[in-house]
């Protein structure tokens, strides 16, 4: 147990028991946190932070900006979380400049992207503790959970699953208002639920993972439960294409399979009516950027028959699947992520579908590991099933990140026109050069469709008031938050 392994890596988005030197704001904005200021160098190819100088590590001693540049390439050199993989790719140094001071410098004029988003989620790490770990995500030792963050780890109690945290009264950003969290794991969405109706628990607290319209029903009308509803930044179902493989490397047969799937059956069954059919250029409104011009997304299965037809994919054996041109079989594997209900069922309806105009395809389950094997490693898959968070569509490349074959990325298209689209909103020097570069991808990707968002929706989080008020939400990631540790208030 360690800040860079799961559940710790994605519970210090919100700053439990380390923090970044920038937070996310309500409206996923930055804000300040181990970094009061900061100046973007005018060619975009560094940042200097001034550090606060009041904050130590929870065993004493002082944070400096000897640890700040230590955890920068830190992250880098052991591949830490996705930031780490980005660093990889475009972190060219680190250099202290005074004892308050840092400066990070880039590859390529990276700078704004990588403000917005990978040093947001950059927990800063004890150098006096970490710099002898030669193998981060296998250290458990004492002093592992050493951070400097809003909360002290106290202890683990395995058979019970549950960790105890308490406030770290001498937290630079101030007095945390929660004495004391228990962080409960629970094994499934369905106990969880049960868990805050039966007033066990106070808040759902787990990185980016709304619940479904077909939930919403039963926790509606439960005495001391509410609902937070935000804008969802992220997309709750998308569709990528792989393009290492004939036919989905077609743009035409793309086109196919995009209006042989019915949006409005997916909104009903998957989010049961809590959503909407998105527009072809993937990225929801909440994104800067979004392009309100696009076409949305249609369901017309004879239209993609005949689109279908005018590839030669057609059934010439005339049992009802559509052959190769050189009469060969066509099966498809539909890939879902694994683990996630939605997904897996989404899988299934759009494989249906698929089958109703005449394609051969199937549900490919798999385990884990290998899932992500194939999605992420060897990214070998016709079509993958799977969802965006919030903090992939606010990154500078936004949701190219899972459909690009680029540094730092994990997508399987090299189109020329995509790379630098890509590499302009990269590069942006400044907030309206990167809507700009946005609203281009988009069309882009409405024209090409290398990925498909399925369905769009309002994040969903449900928490209890009759312990605590003031649950501040945020964009996409509901009522649990860095800023929740502060606003909280006992319930009258």
């Amino acid at each position: 147990m360690n800040p860079v392994v799961q559940p710790w890596h994605d519970a210090n988005f919100f700053g439990f028991t380390h923090v970044p030197l920038v937070v996310f704001d309500l409206d996923l904005s930055i804000a300040p946190c181990l970094s009061e200021k900061w100046t973007i160098n005018p060619d975009g190819k560094s940042i200097e932070f001034g550090l606060v100088q009041n904050a130590t590590w929870h065993d004493g001693l002082p944070v400096t900006a000897d640890d700040v540049a230590f955890t920068i390439d830190y992250w880098r050199k052991n591949d830490v979380g996705s930031e780490g993989f980005w660093y990889n790719s475009y972190l060219d140094r680190v250099d202290v400049v005074d004892d308050n001071t840092i400066r990070i410098s880039f590859k390529d004029s990276v700078a704004l992207g990588a403000l917005i988003a990978q040093i947001p989620g950059t927990a800063i790490m004890p150098k006096h503790i970490w710099e002898n770990v030669e193998s981060p995500r296998d250290y458990n030792g004492k002093d592992a959970m050493i951070g400097c963050g809003p909360f002290t780890f106290e202890r683990f109690d395995k058979d019970a699953d549950v960790v105890y945290l308490k406030r770290n009264g001498n937290y630079f950003g101030g007095r945390p208002s929660i004495d004391e969290i228990q962080w409960r794991h629970f094994k499934t969405i369905e106990s969880l639920l049960l868990a805050i109706k039966a007033g066990d628990i106070d808040a759902q607290f787990e990185y980016y993972n709304p619940v479904t319209g077909a939930y919403v029903t039963n926790l509606l009308g439960t005495d001391n439960v509410q609902l937070s509803t935000v804008q969802d930044v992220g997309v709750p179902l998308h569709l990528l294409f792989g393009f290492k493989k004939y036919p989905t490397n077609i743009t035409e047969f793309r086109q196919a399979v995009s209006y042989a799937i019915d949006y409005q059956a997916l909104v009903d069954m998957i989010l049961a009516g809590y959503g909407k059919v998105p527009k072809k250029g993937y990225y929801p409104p909440t994104v800067q950027g979004y392009n309100s011009d696009l076409p949305s997304l249609e369901y017309d299965p004879d239209r993609a028959k005949g689109i279908l037809d005018n590839l030669g994919l057609v059934d010439l054996d005339k049992d009802g699947l559509r052959e190769l041109p050189d009469g060969k079989r066509l099966s498809i594997p539909i890939t879902p992520l694994s683990g996630n209900p939605s997904t897996v069922r989404a899988a299934e309806v759009i494989s249906h579908q698929l089958q109703s105009v005449g394609l051969d395809t199937y549900v490919e389950s798999l385990g884990k590991e290998a899932e992500r094997k194939k999605a992420y490693k060897d990214r070998d898959y016709y079509i993958n099933i799977g969802f965006c968070t919030p903090w992939s569509n606010i990154l500078a490349e936004g949701a190219a990140t899972y459909f690009a074959d680029m540094p730092g990325m994990y997508g399987t298209c090299k189109d020329p026109e995509l790379i630098e689209l890509v590499m302009k909103t990269i590069e942006a020097k400044d907030i309206n050069e990167l809507k700009n570069s946005r609203s281009d991808m988009q069309k882009y990707i409405s024209r090409e469709l290398p990925a498909i968002a399925l369905v769009w929706g309002d994040a969903i989080y449900p928490y209890r008031t009759d312990h605590w008020d003031g649950w501040p939400s945020m964009y996409g990631y509901g009522p649990v938050n860095y800023w929740t540790w502060f606003n909280l208030k006992r319930s009258q």
